[in-house]
């Protein structure tokens, strides 16, 4: 099997969930009572998304799937509500690629690619365990149905 690399901005690495804090979210101020539901709701669509689109853990510039990744419903919505939400994220460059990046999210990718790594690293011990100590053991047979007795009586 060919070992993941988790070097090139965790492409290959999808996170099985997402870390949310509900408390970090509406403890902003900018959130809690900056934003409209509406742009709320975006806002929270776009962090999550960020965990699978293309660009994770950041998140692309370009509108036409910024719109669709914040599930707007249409452009034109994203385009009235975007300048509350994008003050939220920081332009940077990643590989040649410019991309937006927010620093929780980052954070978070972080401790999930460390968690990760961490759950890796025990289930290989196991695995290596668990071949040493069946190499030295003789196989069971195999059991077959007429060998186990039951009686009926007692379920």
């Amino acid at each position: 099997m060919a070992k993941k690399s988790f070097k090139r901005n965790g492409q290959e690495y999808q996170p099985p969930y997402q870390f949310w804090r509900e408390c970090d979210f509406w403890a902003d101020e900018c959130v809690s009572r900056g934003m409209t539901f509406m742009q709320r709701h975006l806002y929270r669509a776009l962090l999550q998304a960020a965990f699978y689109c293309s660009t994770r853990p950041y998140l692309p510039i370009n509108d036409d799937e910024l719109w669709k990744l914040a599930d707007a419903g249409d452009r034109d919505n994203w385009v009235k509500n975007k300048d509350a939400i994008l003050v939220k994220f920081q332009e940077t460059e990643v590989k040649g690629v410019k991309v937006f990046s927010h620093r929780r999210l980052l954070r978070d990718w972080i401790k999930l690619i460390e968690g990760s790594e961490k759950q890796s690293k025990r289930r290989k011990g196991k695995q290596s365990k668990k071949a040493k100590s069946t190499d030295d053991e003789e196989p069971l047979d195999n059991v077959g149905d007429s060998d186990v007795e039951a009686d009926e009586n007692e379920l």
